[in-house]
């Protein structure tokens, strides 16, 4: 009996290719589509639901609000619809991607017949380029668009992602590039496009195709770029400078020109009758040329801003990444290295921030620093704040706060490029040793002709990022490098550390958080999601006594005062006191209004960060990230951020008690408690 599959996808404003695609996928022997729809303005909603009327597809209305997207909505939702539907296979694809199948008949019964016995079949994308054409394309995507990459081209993963046709029963939830299973490998036979069995790996959550990757039976054409004015309506107007950048990144891997393909052909023939029903019924080729005309419309609006005709004849000159290539090679000839992130070049000191106010100089030789190494999360930010908005009064009893932000620029992410150089991770900036010294001697020189008698440095990137921690599952897994790196870049004899610790299953939220924030819009690869951490972290075993003995042993003659976060309203001024030193009266150090803690993402923000990030990569995530926590703000109805059950908590509880015991018992720390 043949086997019954549907394609399921969330079409926006996609009123000019629906038809198209809902004729290929028909005519290579699909049962329909399930089409979950909202927010469209050019009559994508109402196509969709004529074609239901039609019989065509399974039409899901969504009533989202503006900004939601309905694809994260349909693939929570749409098992139960294939339950009911009665589906043997589904395929999550959009609009702009057809299947090519590449056995003998050339359609779905033969890919299935050819792969054999699977629960899961993954195809990789093949990205079709413009072609250089501009504005909304005529007549079939299909034959208008057959020039390509090479069929081996590994490219960036954006153009090499996965979709994955797959057996509904076998499935917990979905992601757009592959689903998630409910048994691991030896129980579901999860293979490429040429029946090779899938790396164990993927079952952890990746959605590009790995280097033996096979297309034997089939391929996904994906037209993306169709034009400059489609592919912005697509991805939205650039509003910053970043946002262009990452749209040209993006434009830049998926226009790609190289070699022809015309495999297409016979799928537009076998479709061309099932496409001419469609257009024979009169509310759909009204409603498609409607859209037809709203495009056109807005491409013309979008034209009329001379930014962005500029950004679309730069994006249709064929030449323009050669040439941006060629103009990077040449500004790198002649640029002076001024900054830790410049380019190559010369090596000089970088600028040293003058100091605003009068600081009390102490005796010759009996200025001091004192540390305070974070760790992320634990109220660091407040201490930096506070300090620095009292710098001025604070340097007139002879203490001078370092800024933290200029501390990190000029000495921590140089030493922590030479820690990378000590652990063999290659890192694109790189210096030399005389370099790196310079920038911690250039930017040290101004406070040390001042004297203070106490130098407070203060950075909590000191033991690492907390994308260290999110990836590997560990407490800042290049710790004791970045520690001794650092250590030999200060100028005086550190007296003193500080450093609070977290409990575990907050840190780690926390953590993730950060992690994603971090990511910009030039950020490629793959991002690590919550599961995955969680997974990391539960099979590391953290421990802050471990990163603590790894300091202590860098800096045997510091005293090393440890609280914990959750004790530190009740031990403010106690360790402020210690911070600043003897004879400092720091409650009169004042609060300014606007020091409040950033929060953090509610849980809905992080699932829609997440799911940008694993449909339209990490850039992408970046760019839209300010945006989705405001519209998800951390609230009772987007609930808090937490990845972890009740079991795991109460497991992470237990390790950071145990934990604590032991700080407190380590002749090496100092504790601070209430």
């Amino acid at each position: 009996m043949t086997e019954e599959a549907w394609i399921v996808a969330a079409p926006v404003n996609e009123a000019p290719y629906l038809l198209e695609w809902i004729a290929h996928y028909r005519a290579l022997g699909f049962a329909g589509a399930v089409l979950f729809t909202s927010g469209s303005e050019d009559g994508t909603d109402r196509i969709a639901a004529r074609l239901a009327e039609l019989g065509y597809v399974h039409h899901v209305p969504l009533d989202l609000k503006a900004g939601r997207d309905p694809l994260r909505y349909g693939l929570r939702d749409v098992l139960p619809v294939l339950d009911r539907l009665g589906a043997d296979w589904a395929l999550p694809v959009d609009v702009d991607e057809y299947l090519q199948v590449r056995t003998g008949a050339g359609d779905l019964q033969s890919f299935l017949t050819a792969v054999g016995a699977a629960d899961a079949i993954s195809i990789c994308r093949k990205p079709f380029g413009s072609g250089w054409r501009r504005g909304l394309p005529e007549g079939s995507v299909r034959e208008a668009y057959t020039l390509c990459a090479e069929e081996d081209d590994r490219g960036r993963m954006i153009g090499r992602g996965i979709k994955t046709l797959f057996r509904p029963g076998k499935v917990s939830r979905l992601a757009p590039h592959r689903p998630y299973f409910d048994d691991g490998p030896g129980k579901v036979a999860w293979v490429d496009a040429g029946g090779q069995a899938m790396p164990e790996k993927y079952f952890e959550g990746q959605w590009a195709a790995h280097d033996g990757f096979s297309h034997r039976f089939a391929r996904l054409h994906y037209y993306a770029v169709p034009s400059p004015e489609a592919f912005i309506l697509r991805r939205g107007v650039p509003e910053k400078k970043n946002h262009r950048k990452a749209l040209l990144d993006d434009w830049g891997k998926l226009d790609v020109n190289g070699v022809e393909d015309t495999a297409m052909e016979a799928d537009i023939a076998r479709s061309a009758p099932v496409l001419e029903a469609l257009r024979g019924d009169a509310a759909l080729a009204e409603m498609e040329q409607a859209g037809r005309a709203w495009h056109e419309a807005r491409m013309a609006e979008m034209l009329q801003d001379g930014k962005i005709a500029e950004l679309c004849a730069e994006m249709t000159n064929a030449t323009r990444a050669e040439t941006k290539k060629a103009e990077r090679k040449e500004k790198k000839k002649d640029t002076v290295r001024t900054a830790p992130r410049g380019g190559g070049g010369t090596y000089m000191p970088p600028p040293v921030r003058p100091v605003r106010f009068d600081v009390q100089a102490a005796a010759e030789g009996e200025s001091r620093a004192v540390l305070h190494g974070g760790f992320h999360k634990t109220a660091t930010t407040y201490i930096q704040k506070l300090l620095e908005d009292n710098e001025a009064w604070l340097g007139g009893q002879s203490v001078y706060v370092v800024p933290h932000q200029k501390l990190r620029k000029h000495v921590t992410f140089p030493s922590q490029l030479d820690a990378f150089r000590q652990l063999k991770i290659s890192r694109r900036t790189k210096f030399s040793e005389e370099e790196l010294q310079g920038f911690a001697d250039a930017f040290f020189a101004e406070p040390l002709a001042l004297r203070p008698k106490r130098m407070i440095l203060s950075d909590e990137n000191l033991p690492g990022l907390p994308g260290h921690c999110v990836t590997s599952g560990a407490l800042y897994q290049y710790r004791k490098t970045f520690f001794q790196c650092f250590a030999k870049r200060i100028p005086l004899p550190v007296t003193d550390a500080f450093f609070a610790v977290r409990n575990y299953a907050d840190f780690f939220a926390s953590s993730y958080v950060e992690y994603l924030r971090a990511a910009t819009a030039t950020t490629s690869g793959k991002m690590i999601t919550p599961e995955e951490m969680r997974r990391n972290v539960l099979a590391s075993l953290p421990s802050w006594q471990a990163v603590l003995g790894d300091f202590a042993e860098v800096f045997p003659e510091t005293r090393v005062h440890v609280w914990r976060f959750e004790d530190f309203r009740a031990l403010r001024n106690e360790v402020l006191g210690l911070f600043c030193g003897e004879g400092v009266d720091v409650r009169r150090l004042k609060d300014m209004e606007d020091a409040k803690p950033r929060p953090t993402a509610s849980r809905r923000a992080v699932e829609e960060l997440v799911l940008i990030s694993e449909l339209e990569g990490a850039g992408a995530m970046s760019e839209r990230a300010k945006a989705v926590q405001e519209q998800f703000p951390l609230n009772e109805e987007n609930g808090k951020f937490d990845p972890w059950s009740a079991e795991e908590r109460a497991h992470l509880k237990g390790l950071y008690e145990r934990d604590w015991a032991a700080i407190r018992d380590d002749a090496r720390l100092s504790v601070l408690e209430p």
